[in-house]
C-alpha cells in the first residue's frame, strides 16, 4: 500500500492484514477505503493517462479507473472482479487472481509447486493479452507466486539451514522459477514500444526464516512489566506448558502439518498462540505488540496510565532491551522510539516501542518460558521476508528509486505532480 500511494503507514493507516485463524472475511483487516483513489494508477487516471491494473496485492474489490482493473480476493476465496467487464469481452481471467488459500503440506507440496508454476504462466499470458487489447498508457500486474513458493520452499534449497533435509527433489524449484520468471519478464519487454519503460520491483526481500524466538513478553514479565494471572500449578500455566511441549514435539517429529489442524479445533487458539490466556494487556505497563508475526521487527506497547513518567520509563525499558545479548551479539539491530521514525496521523497505531532483532531470531508471546527458544514453525514456513528488496528499470527513476517513492517515480515519468504529501521516506533519518 505505501507502494501504491506513496504514503507510509502511519500515513495511510494499514499496519496488519490477515488472521490466519478467522474464518471467511474475518480473516482479512484491510479496509480497502484508506488508499482507493490515492494510488498511483489513480492519479495517472485522472491525468488522462489510460491504465491496465491486474491482480494489486490487497486492491480488492476493485475499483472504476481510467481503463481497467482486475483482481482476485487475498486470504480468502470470492470471485474474480473487473472494473470494466467491456474491455474483457473474450478474455478469460485466471481464477488464481488474488489467491493464498491453500498451505501445503509434505504430501502436497509437488502439487503446489507445480499449481504455482502454472499459475504464474497463466496470469502472464492474462496480463499480455489484456495488455494488448487495452493499450495502456500504464500497466501494472502484480505476481504473489514467488513469495509463496520462497516461503515454503526455502530450506530445501539452502543448505545453510538446519532444516536442510539434504538433496532433494525440490532443491532447484526456486532457481528454476526465477529462470520462468526472467523468461515472462522478458516476453512482456517484447511488448514495449519506442519510449516504453520497464519497471520490475520486488516489495520486500527473502532469506532464511527465523530460526528461533525470543519471548518477550517473558523478559518483560521477569523486568516487571507483564503481569501473569496464571498460579503456578493452575490450569492457565498447565495450558502453556503443554502448547510449549505441544508445539515442540510437534516440530522434532516433523508432524508440524498436523499443528493448524489441531489449532482450528482449539477455542481461542490465536488468544492462547498470543499468551492472552496468560495475561490482560490493560494490567501490564508494556507488553509485546500484537501486529507482528513470528519475524525480527516487533515492538512494544507502553500503558501510559500505569507509568509514573512515559519518558522515563520508555528510555529505561530501551536501555534494557539494548543489554540484550544472544549468542554473543545484541539481540536488536535497532531499536526506536515510534516518533523517529513516522509522523502521520496515525501514528498512534504503531507500538511506542520499534525494534528489528538479529535475523535467525523472531518474536513470540510465550510466557513462563525460556527467553529463548527454538522456532517450531520453521520447518512449516522456512522463508521469510527482508527488507531490502529490489528495483530494476531500463531507464533511470526520479525521484532516486526506493518502495516508498515509486508512487512519485512512476507520475513523474509523465510529469504529473503527486496529489498526496508523502513523508519522502519509510524510515526517517
Amino acid at each position: 500500500i505505501t507502494a501504491y500511494t506513496g504514503l507510509d503507514p502511519s500515513e495511510h493507516g494499514i499496519l496488519e492484514s490477515v488472521n490466519y485463524f478467522a474464518k471467511g472475511e474475518d480473516r482479512v483487516k484491510v479496509d480497502t477505503s484508506a488508499f482507493q483513489g490515492r494510488t498511483f494508477w489513480d492519479r495517472a487516471g485522472e491525468a488522462g493517462r489510460r491504465v491496465c491494473v491486474i491482480n494489486p496485492f490487497m486492491a480488492y474489490p476493485v475499483w472504476p479507473v481510467n481503463g481497467v482493473m482486475v483482481n482476485g480476493p487475498v486470504f480468502i476465496s470470492g470471485k474474480i472482479q473487473v472494473s470494466d467487464l467491456a474491455l474483457l469481452e473474450g478474455i478469460c481471467a485466471p481464477e488464481s487472481l488474488g489467491g493464498i488459500v491453500d498451505f501445503p503440506s509434505k504430501k502436497t507440496l509437488g502439487a503446489f509447486c507445480e499449481k504455482v508454476f502454472n499459475d504464474t504462466r497463466e496470469q502472464a499470458a492474462f496480463g499480455r493479452e489484456l495488455f494488448g487489447c487495452v493499450q495502456p498508457d500504464l500497466f501494472f500486474q502484480a505476481f504473489l507466486t514467488s513469495d509463496r513458493l520462497k516461503h515454503f520452499l526455502w530450506r530445501f534449497g539452502d543448505p545453510e539451514d538446519p532444516a536442510w533435509p539434504g538433496p532433494n527433489r525440490f532443491e532447484k524449484t526456486i532457481e528454476d522459477f526465477y529462470q520462468l520468471m526472467d523468461e515472462e519478464i522478458g516476453r512482456f519487454a517484447d511488448l514495449l514500444g519506442p519510449g516504453d519503460r520497464l519497471v520490475v520491483v520486488s516489495d520486500h526481500g527473502h532469506g532464511m526464516r527465523c530460526t528461533h524466538v525470543f519471548n518477550v513478553n517473558e523478559f518483560l514479565r521477569q523486568r516487571g512489566d507483564v503481569v501473569s494471572r496464571a498460579r503456578a500449578f493452575g490450569p492457565k500455566r498447565l495450558l502453556e506448558y503443554a502448547k510449549n511441549a505441544f508445539l515442540s514435539i510437534m516440530a522434532r517429529l516433523d508432524l508440524q502439518d498436523y499443528v493448524k489442524v489441531v489449532a482450528k479445533l482449539i477455542p481461542g487458539a490465536r488468544k492462547i498462540k498470543k499468551g492472552k490466556h496468560l495475561t490482560d494487556n490493560s494490567r501490564n505497563r508494556a507488553y509485546v505488540s500484537d501486529f507482528t508475526g513470528t519475524n525480527p521487527f516487533g515492538g512494544i506497547c507502553i500503558n501510559r496510565s500505569l507509568v509514573e513518567d512515559y519518558e522515563e520509563f520508555r528510555e529505561s525499558l530501551m536501555k534494557d532491551l539494548a543489554r540484550l545479548e544472544y549468542e554473543g551479539k545484541p539481540v536488536f539491530l535497532w531499536i526506536r522510539k515510534r516518533e523517529e521514525m513516522f509522523g502521520g496521523a496515525f501514528l498512534d497505531r504503531f507500538p511506542d516501542i520499534l525494534f528489528a532483532m538479529q535475523p535467525e531470531l523472531g518474536v513470540n508471546w510465550g510466557l513462563h518460558a525460556k527467553m529463548f527458544a527454538k522456532n517450531p514453525t520453521h520447518k512449516a514456513l522456512s522463508g521469510g521476508h527482508r527488507e531490502m528488496g529490489v528495483i530494476l528499470s531500463t531507464g533511470a527513476l526520479e525521484p532516486e528509486a526506493s518502495l516508498d517513492r515509486l508512487y512519485g517515480s512512476v507520475l513523474a515519468f509523465w510529469g504529473i505532480q503527486a496529489r498526496d504529501s508523502t513523508s519522502g521516506s519509510l524510515f526517517r533519518q
